[in-house]
């Protein structure tokens, strides 16, 4: 997070000088080094030559021959503003202390080359190791992670010196002159600072991660990841990974700036979400939240990977923290009070954020400029030391609701003892109660049992007195059932004879078939004359479907209709129609026509007409099949 704030805050730097600062067109000013200790190169000190094809080589250059070249850089432009071309500086150095050894720092650790060439007592330039991000950290002069190179500059002498800066980053030409041996004191200041900031990330991720053992609770994990995220970012920014975890790997140094970002974002996002609990507290920023991240995803690759660019994915960068400091005061508000230290500790950012623009126009006091240096790494330090407070008051907050809840519980379950209590003595009330009642229930049972015995054997002589009479009922019923077949058999003997005589009127045959139950019941008989047969499954047991005239097997569950595998399957017209245009079909010669059955019937021409040509389709079947014989009524109709 420190790289993706401190390289945005360039681009704010660069809008705040094109206001602030005028261009001074004189000609190159020489840097004389009196008694201060630390002495910064302005604009009007260094003079650059801009190489965009880099093909000037540093002998051409050390001629004098491009000197005309070089020229003053405005405020706002004093950074590489074209990325991989060759940036050459020059300046001029007069030293005025015989007792001072001074050095030349550049402070960016994100440069990806520098040469530095300097005039050694015969005013011949040498020439140094190429030192930069994308070399080795042992090609540097002095181990330290800021480029440091000494000047070797005698008293009263004045001389110039060139740096080749070429970087794939944008980075700034910030340079200064510093003694020797009060850089010494400052570097081990700086560095123990540093060490104390990455011992209080370690410490604290050190500790929630016990606590996330501890309690299970996975925003303590969260804090951990976010912490050493902010510390493998930093190790990035500040160049102290490169110095102490990868010095012989400079292509580290690429990967980790291409996805240290990334991963700081999102594991500050997973963070904020679980803490705040986003989901239950702020549902309406999760989405503006999330797209904002992925709008940040989409354009950083659009700009890294595809437009070779680093100008407006920094910018992006800061919305989603915007957004979730934003929801942070919403939560606050609702009654969270949890929120207090989220808030809290993102304001110390925004604090740092602040002195570190004060640092660049020059507005720190004395004796605070390594602290204005390092303001963001003080302000997430307090940062993550506050979120660790953050995360034990959530904690507490917790631990007392859940002590009020077992508070309530612990009150609930004496009312139930006191309720249990009442209710056992009412119990035991009930049982006297009870005992009374049954002994009274007793004597009352005997009472009544002898009375059941008494009447038990007059019933016992009347019903088999009864049992004869069934038995004269069934004798009887039997051959009732039988006179009914006989009956059943002669009625349908009567209806064949009857439908077989041609002169059988249409009055008769609506005697013979009035509705479409006699109809039916007509159909069934013959359908299952010889007993019911599943053509599924071929089962013979069934049982009476819901449906009126319907079966249904027992085994396969099968339901068949009387009307189904015959004429009548599927038909629109009533059955006793439909049975008297069966009937007026087959008859020999005397068939009415189309429009005499219409108009009795009352049916449509084409109706009656599709139907009758069904019927002389089955009767010419059946006949063809009967070879000869005589196509009966009841085998047309069950056809």
């Amino acid at each position: 997070m420190i790289y993706c704030f401190s390289t945005t805050i360039r681009f704010f730097v660069i809008i705040f000088v094109l206001f602030a600062i005028n261009i001074d067109l004189h000609a190159q000013k020489i840097v004389e080094l009196n008694d201060k200790n630390q002495i910064p190169l302005f604009t009007n000190e260094v003079y650059i030559f801009k190489d965009t094809s880099n093909k000037v080589s540093s002998e051409e250059i050390l001629s004098g021959k491009y000197d005309s070249k070089f020229l003053k850089i405005a405020d706002d432009k004093f950074y590489t503003e074209t990325l991989n071309a060759n940036y050459w500086l020059r300046f001029k150095l007069q030293n005025q202390n015989e007792h001072k050894n001074w050095l030349i720092e550049l402070p960016d650790p994100h440069i990806s080359k520098i040469e530095f060439f300097r005039q050694d007592r015969n005013g011949h330039y040498e020439t140094l190791k190429t030192v930069g991000f994308s070399y080795p950290f042992s090609n540097k002069e002095y181990q330290h992670k800021n480029f440091l190179f000494k000047t070797n500059l005698p008293k009263d002498s004045i001389r110039t010196f060139y740096v080749l800066i070429n970087s794939a980053n944008y980075a700034g030409f910030s340079t200064s002159v510093r003694e020797e041996i009060h850089f010494t004191g400052y570097a081990l200041t700086e560095y123990v600072l540093l060490g104390l900031y990455y011992g209080v990330l370690l410490i604290m991720a050190i500790y929630n991660l016990f606590l996330f053992f501890n309690t299970r609770d996975r925003v303590y994990i969260y804090y951990v990841i976010y912490a050493l995220c902010c510390a493998f970012n930093s190790f990035s920014e500040d160049g102290l990974g490169f110095q102490y975890l990868w010095p012989n790997v400079p292509f580290i140094n690429i990967l980790v700036s291409l996805f240290t970002p990334i991963l700081l974002l999102s594991a500050f996002i997973i963070y904020s979400f679980s803490f705040l609990e986003i989901n239950r507290t702020a549902k309406s920023f999760k989405s503006v939240i999330i797209g904002a991240y992925l709008l940040y995803i989409l354009v950083y690759f659009i700009e890294r990977f595809v437009l070779d660019s680093q100008r407006v994915y920094q910018f992006v960068f800061l919305l989603p923290f915007l957004l979730i400091y934003i929801a942070s005061f919403k939560i606050y508000f609702q009654g969270e009070k949890f929120a207090r230290f989220f808030i809290l500790a993102y304001t110390m950012i925004i604090i740092s954020f602040i002195i570190y623009l004060f640092r660049i126009f020059d507005l720190v006091p004395e004796g605070f400029g390594l602290f204005a240096v390092y303001s963001f790494n003080f302000g997430f330090m307090i940062e993550v030391v506050i979120l660790s407070i953050a995360l034990s008051d959530r904690f507490k907050i917790e631990r007392i609701q859940r002590e009020v809840l077992q508070q309530q519980a612990i009150a609930q379950l004496v009312e139930n003892e006191s309720l249990k209590n009442e209710l056992i003595s009412e119990l035991k009330e009930k049982e006297i109660i009870q005992d009374r009642v049954n002994k009274e229930l007793e004597s009352k049972v005997a009472t009544r049992t002898k009375d059941l015995r008494e009447k038990s054997e007059e019933l016992s002589i009347f019903n088999s007195n009864l049992s004869k009479l069934v038995e004269d009922l069934n004798q009887m019923n039997i051959k009732l059932d039988l006179d009914n077949w006989q009956l059943k058999q002669k009625v349908q003997e009567e209806v064949k004879a009857r439908l077989s005589d041609e002169e059988l009127s249409t009055e008769k045959f609506k005697e013979l078939f009035p509705d479409d139950a006699s109809c039916m019941r007509y159909l069934e008989n013959i359908k299952w004359s010889n007993g019911f047969v599943c053509k599924k499954c071929g089962h013979d047991k069934y049982i009476t479907h819901t449906s009126p005239f319907t079966r249904k097997c027992t085994s396969c569950k099968h339901v068949e209709s009387v009307t189904a595998e015959t004429l009548f399957h599927g038909i629109r017209i009533p059955m006793d129609k439909a049975f008297y245009i069966v009937y007026d079909t087959i008859r020999s010669g005397k068939s009415k026509t189309l429009e005499e059955l219409s108009e009795l019937l009352s049916l449509n021409k084409n109706t009656v007409w599709a139907f009758r040509k069904k019927i002389q389709s089955s009767y010419e079947l059946l006949k063809s099949k009967s070879k000869g014989t005589v196509v009966r009524w009841d085998d047309l109709l069950s056809h």
